[in-house]
């Protein structure tokens, strides 16, 4: 769970979302509820930050789900121990360049799926199948 919440902390930095290291002085709340203005020099998130957001966002919606295995979630906690999220972020961006009608952005199984791939996990064929008997000697 600490890791979880690093990554978030880490994805929230990257996004430019962490907050001021000096807060200014509350305002008084306005008689009229009024629509937040934009803090003073917010901009919109350049599209490598925006596409590192969408990975980190699908690679911790599959930490989280239960449809992942374990060995596959280690993989992925490994990949981000071990690399940046602009080293992952490209190599997705490669994958998904080079894979135009297989991989969408949109579709975030095609994603993870991708991302595990980078991550280095290989499946073993014998994962999750039952072990293999001897054929039976008879007479």
């Amino acid at each position: 769970m600490r890791t979880l919440a690093s990554l978030v902390a880490a994805a929230a930095l990257v996004a430019g979302l962490s907050a001021p290291a000096q807060a200014a002085a509350p305002k008084k709340a306005p008689a009229k509820a009024a629509a937040p203005a934009p803090a003073a020099g917010a901009h919109a998130p350049s599209p490598e930050v925006e596409s590192a957001m969408l990975y980190l966002k699908v690679l911790i919606s599959g930490l989280q789900s239960d449809k992942v295995e374990p060995p596959v979630k280690g993989a992925l906690v490994g990949c981000i121990y071990n690399n940046s999220l602009q080293k992952i972020s490209e190599s997705m961006d490669k994958v998904i360049a080079e894979n135009a009608g297989k991989i969408h952005r949109d579709n975030p199984s095609e994603l993870l799926s991708a991302m595990v791939a980078i991550c280095g996990y290989k499946p073993t064929a014998a994962a999750g199948a039952a072990p293999q008997q001897p054929a039976p000697q008879g007479r």
